[in-house]
């Protein structure tokens, strides 16, 4: 990716900027899946680090603990239409990518799904405790969004509670 700046340079640069106090760093790393191997060793050498990989709709489903504490989740997951390539109609996509035509990458519908991953992080050491995949279907974020409007569930800001 010449001449973009590397990668490890540039991080190793952001990390020297932050304060000693800070405890947790997400970082977010865009790479090719060859490339996600490579990225393991230079990062997980950094005890304060967090990061997850970049987001498609399927992923390898590959998360672990590294002993130093850093959480790391390869492929996220993406947040949006599941049945897409990169959140773009199919059809659009392959129609440009086996004729070379350019065509607009119209925005996928249906099936939209919430992808994430959720860190369980000691606020004291900023280690990593546990790592865990989310995913959320709309009619899972439906049903979720009912209860938060329940008036069971309703929370009383005037009181603060």
């Amino acid at each position: 990716m010449r001449p973009v700046d590397c990668p490890w340079q540039a991080v190793d640069r952001v990390l020297k900027q932050l304060p000693a106090d800070v405890r947790v760093i997400v970082v977010d790393f865009q790479r090719r899946s060859h490339q996600r191997q490579a990225t393991h060793g230079p990062v997980s050498r950094r005890p304060r680090e967090r990061r997850a990989g970049h987001a498609h709709p399927r992923v390898d489903g590959r998360r672990e603990i590294f002993p130093g504490g850093t959480a790391f989740q390869c492929d996220v997951g993406m947040t949006g239409p599941y049945d897409s390539i990169l959140g773009r109609r199919i059809d659009r996509v392959l129609e440009t990518t086996t004729t070379f035509v350019p065509t607009q990458f119209e925005v996928a519908s249906g099936d939209v799904r919430l992808a994430g991953t959720i860190v369980e992080v000691d606020p004291q050491t900023g280690r990593a405790q546990g790592i865990r995949r989310l995913r959320v279907t709309q009619v899972e974020a439906q049903e979720l969004a009912k209860l938060v409007q329940s008036p069971a569930l309703a929370i009383d800001d005037a009181q603060g509670q």
